[in-house]
């Protein structure tokens, strides 16, 4: 048998052939959203002793404003106590507790997504309370396809200093 396909066919069915081998090898690598982390520092035996212990991560809840100036409350967020069914709608606080670092959270997408809101975290067993404002969060292309998002800024104000995320989370101290 005798086979003759012009050049310029033969690259289309290579291609079509290709393509779909290269996009399950290298599907669009699409981010999910940036957030801005920030995390309780749980040094409580070093000199300095400021870190929280875990009754007192748990109980912090976070406070959603309209306004930058904390005015205005719009929602609070809660850590799922242990009465709450897993079908629940109320919002929650998570409260993550990656092994080996500290326990850590994110400040919810909507408060950065509306210029001039703000959240305030509440921690009562502690005693402290933290406000959170100006959170900027800027991510840009990755030059490939593969390669995604990558986030270049990531920072808020804390209690009025401004906090650098974007390699570690900020600890939050007593």
């Amino acid at each position: 048998m005798n086979f003759s396909f012009p050049l310029a066919r033969l690259a289309v069915v290579l291609t079509t052939l290709a393509l779909p081998a290269c996009q399950q090898a290298c599907p669009l690598n699409m981010s999910p959203p940036p957030t801005f982390m920030l995390a309780f520092s749980t040094d409580t035996t070093k000199s300095s002793g400021l870190g929280f212990r875990r009754a007192e991560v748990r109980s912090a809840y976070l406070v959603h404003y309209r306004t930058a100036d904390f005015q205005q409350p719009l929602d609070t967020l809660r850590q799922p106590g242990p009465n709450v069914s897993p079908g629940s709608t109320k919002p929650e606080l998570a409260i993550y507790y990656p092994a080996g670092h500290p326990p850590q959270f994110a400040v919810p997408d909507y408060a950065t997504a509306q210029a001039g809101q703000s959240c305030r975290l509440i921690v009562p067993a502690a005693n402290r309370t933290y406000d959170i404002g100006n959170v900027v969060l800027q991510q840009e292309p990755g030059e490939t396809r593969c390669a995604g998002y990558r986030i270049t800024r990531r920072e808020a104000t804390v209690n009025g200093q401004l906090r650098d995320g974007l390699n570690a989370p900020p600890e939050l101290t007593r």
